[in-house]
């Protein structure tokens, strides 16, 4: 069957990518959040004493400090994410099984740029967040790979657009059936 005018690959992968673009920018702010949170209530928790019976400090120390210490990995968690998630999108670029016309490499250019803009958009908030010197600020600068990662966002997009278009537009994907 020829499927060389399949424009749904096309459409299919530029709309993965723009999920991707604010999964990315969520993952790693909201880790920044969820890490701080956790922060604050473990050192609200951590020193309540006795009440009654009950050593609320203990109980604290055993659950809620323990759980602090596990979201606090999320910093490099949330690296690992991202990382995992732009590798998905070229393992889906690979997976599609339709060569499109190279007429569509013109429309796949301009939905790029679309994509690309947006991710310079949602990277220039983030910067804006990064470098306001507030306590979310503080937070995400710790988190070196995932604010790394959404910093440089619109090279990373590209460079991915740029392989993924390469894959889909060559026929890559045809050879793995």
């Amino acid at each position: 069957m020829n499927k060389k005018g399949n424009f749904f690959a096309i459409v299919m992968f530029l709309a993965i990518m723009m999920v991707a673009i604010f999964a990315i920018f969520i993952t790693a702010l909201g880790s920044g959040v969820i890490t701080y949170v956790s922060q604050e209530i473990t050192d609200a928790t951590s020193d309540l004493g006795m009440v009654g019976d009950s050593n609320l400090s203990h109980h604290t120390e055993v659950t809620i400090e323990t759980a602090n210490t596990s979201i606090q990995m999320l910093s490099w968690g949330s690296g690992i994410i991202i990382v995992a998630l732009l590798l998905g999108i070229l393992i889906f670029a690979a997976s599609i099984r339709t060569n499109p016309s190279k007429i569509l490499i013109g429309v796949y250019l301009l939905m790029n740029i679309l994509l690309i803009m947006t991710s310079i958009f949602l990277s220039n908030a983030y910067e804006e967040i990064y470098n306001s010197g507030d306590v979310l600020a503080t937070e995400i600068q710790g988190m070196g790979m995932a604010s790394f990662l959404v910093l440089y966002l619109p090279t990373i997009i590209t460079v991915i657009s740029f392989i993924g278009g390469i894959i889909i537009f060559a026929g890559i994907g045809e050879d793995f059936v």
